[in-house]
């Protein structure tokens, strides 16, 4: 197709302009026509084709490459005409956005006001505190916001320059205020900051004794003699948290001394307390220690630590109850209802555990489906498909944001990836002033149209789950498939990979650098291409689907014998690196299976197991094979007892 469109594309060029705009010309073709003129400075052939595409959906687009190619030279009824029709879209957003700086650098202050509506950039939002100060128009409102965009606990870009030198000038920065944001700098270790705020103080000595603490936290604890102050205090709490994250037991020594020289509140013992027992979370002592916090400064990072540590510990009664010191809401949680019956059946209430199980095993969800499986029972899929009648689908079209996208997402079909940028930005622009209703059906409009990715995006948006066709679609099959088969892997584990790496999107690329459907480094992808054989033109050769799921199966294949066919170690292997995982294995080869997921020391990868698993159980679903359990499989060491 797209060999097709470039000669097509040749020919209509040699051909007279004059005789294209009409209606017998696909209006997507006129409209890349047009394109190409603005960008070749040819207005001329641009207005006589633009005639025709007056009620195009993308026409809006020729007029904004129009207007930000001429920014410098345009004048404010232009600028206001386009954003009067088409404000209310990604470009009408971004081109306002670019004129609102471009009136800042001439510094039309005025014009600047008439066009600014509120927005998340810091820079235009402190450009209008200074518009309204250049004015006269500020009141107390904006010295409000001014200080807002101040108190923060790092640097603000230089466009906030100027309304911050107007609050120190005017003497509305107090030095309460300045200790404030000193403070949040500091806890951050932002000090060149902190020293740059010091300079407004009528002394430096404790911000320098402050960075000096942050340094050489063990020394300056040593010596610390200064007077009973809070900020004193302050630092001191600093010093102790500090040195705590490498050497917790000197960092208590050194707190036990100083907490009998200076009168702390029990808010700060209590506090320090508990980051000291978290710090000391490797120690044998860890877990009386984590018991012993009081349950007043019980803060989410002790109850994950302490639970983690029972749990490596299998020590049941303590896991459970610490499960009962959580939140309601937490203790609510799928994750910890399992647990919570995970210890309750090890101390032996079977009849409590059974309830729980049986309750969660009804949820599609990874710890629903472990406790299907410790019940025996099949996994629940609790497939509920969205609505999308005509009626729907033709209300959604006649969203103009909506249509655009469809159309931007189309040119991607027909001309290749570098349309689909677009289409995102229109589609999400679009859906963010939906209703959680219209954004669901927005998401069967996606899935309809075969953009898959999309569409998985826009129904977690929506809050609507519960559409298995939509979520996990069979895209791709035959690529998969094929890959599957030529690797002898379960099918439904590769799509379960894809699913977890790429959400189906065949263009991803990661800020690491991963590629394509089954997100592979470059440098693996060369490795695993020259393995199975398979030539590398370039990086870019990676994100060709065919070539992705070869690679991507291929190494799959790799992890699998290496690991003796372990899906929990293969797959934690694939996201973390294969040593790694050898790593995790033998450090904690006596565990059973589920803790061993639990305990994986990286989140990312903790959550990236749990999710390909529960998600191959649903792909066996989709691609209807038989019900397995989870494939969970311990002991790494033929000597370890079952102890599941």
């Amino acid at each position: 197709m797209k060999k097709f469109y470039s000669l097509f594309l040749f020919i209509i060029l040699t051909t007279s302009y004059c005789s294209l705009a009409n209606d017998s010309m696909p209006k997507y073709w006129q409209f890349k026509l047009a394109l190409n003129a603005i960008k070749s400075n040819d207005m001329e052939t641009y207005q006589q084709l633009s005639t025709n595409l007056r009620n195009y959906p993308l026409y809006y687009y020729l007029r904004y490459q129009i207007l930000k190619s001429k920014l410098k030279q345009a004048n404010n009824s232009e600028i206001q005409i386009f954003l009067q029709r088409y404000g209310n879209s990604y470009f009408g957003k971004k081109l306002r956005q670019d004129w609102l700086f471009q009136l800042a650098k001439k510094t039309d202050w005025n014009n600047f006001l008439k066009f600014y509506i509120p927005t998340k950039s810091v820079k235009l939002q402190c450009y209008n505190i200074r518009a309204k100060l250049m004015t006269g128009r500020q009141n107390n409102s904006t010295t409000q916001a001014a200080k807002k965009l101040w108190l923060v606990d790092h640097s603000q870009p230089k466009a906030c320059d100027f309304i911050f030198n107007y609050l120190y000038k005017n003497s509305l920065i107090s030095d309460t205020m300045f200790w404030q944001r000193i403070e949040l700098a500091a806890k951050k270790g932002r000090f060149k900051l902190v020293n740059s705020l010091a300079k407004h103080l009528p002394s430096q000595t404790w911000v320098q004794l402050w960075h000096t603490m942050h340094k050489k936290p063990e020394h300056t604890l040593r010596n610390f003699s200064e007077s009973d102050l809070p900020i004193a205090r302050t630092i001191i709490l600093h010093g102790v948290r500090r040195l705590a994250k490498k050497k917790p037991l000197k960092a208590n020594k050194y707190w036990q001394l100083l907490q009998s020289k200076y009168t702390f509140s029990a808010t700060q013992i209590g506090e320090l307390q508990r980051d000291l027992a978290i710090a000391g979370k490797k120690h044998p002592m860890a877990l009386a220690w984590l018991t012993a916090i009081n349950k007043e400064y019980l803060n989410e990072k002790a109850n994950i630590t302490r639970i983690k540590l029972a749990l490596r510990q299998q020590n049941w009664i303590a896991l459970a109850d610490f499960i009962t010191e959580l939140p309601i809401e937490q203790q609510q949680t799928l994750q910890w209802r399992y647990w919570l019956a995970r210890a309750l059946e090890k101390n032996n209430k079977i009849k409590e555990a059974l309830n729980i199980y049986i309750k969660l095993a009804e949820k599609r969800d990874y710890y629903g489906f472990l406790a299907a499986d410790r019940l025996g029972t099949e996994h629940k899929m609790q497939h509920n498909s969205i609505q999308l009648t005509k009626s729907q689908q033709n209300k959604l079209m006649q969203n103009p944001n909506i249509a655009r996208a469809y159309e931007f997402y189309r040119l991607s079909k027909i001309d290749g990836e570098s349309w689909l940028t677009n289409a995102k930005r229109e589609w999400n622009y679009a859906v963010n002033l939906l209703t959680k209703s219209s954004k669901a059906t927005a998401a069967a409009l996606a899935n309809s149209w075969g953009w898959n990715h999309q569409a998985i995006v826009t129904a977690a948006q929506a809050g609507h789950y519960d559409d298995l066709n939509i979520r996990f679609p069979l895209a791709f099959y035959e690529q998969l498939k094929i890959g599957a088969r030529k690797q002898n892997i379960d099918l439904a584990l590769v799509y379960g990979i894809v699913r977890q790496e790429s959400a189906f999107k065949n263009t991803a690329r990661s800020h690491a650098g991963a590629l394509g459907l089954m997100q592979l480094m470059p440098a693996t992808g060369r490795i695993v291409a020259k393995k199975i054989g398979l030539k590398l033109k370039n990086r870019q050769n990676i994100l060709d689907v065919d070539v992705n799921v070869s690679l991507g199966t291929a190494y799959l294949r790799q992890l699998l014998d290496k690991f003796d066919g372990n899906y929990m170690l293969a797959i934690a292997g694939y996201n973390a690196g294969p040593n790694r995982a050898k790593r995790w294995a033998a450090k904690n080869s006596c565990i059973p299976a589920d803790i061993w997921i639990e305990l994986i020391p990286f989140k990312e990868t903790r959550k990236y197991v749990s999710r390909v698993l529960f998600y191959t159980s649903i792909f066996e679903n989709r691609l209807g094979l038989n019900a397995k359990p989870l494939r969970l499989f311990m002991p790494f060491n033929k000597n370890c007892p079952d102890n599941r």
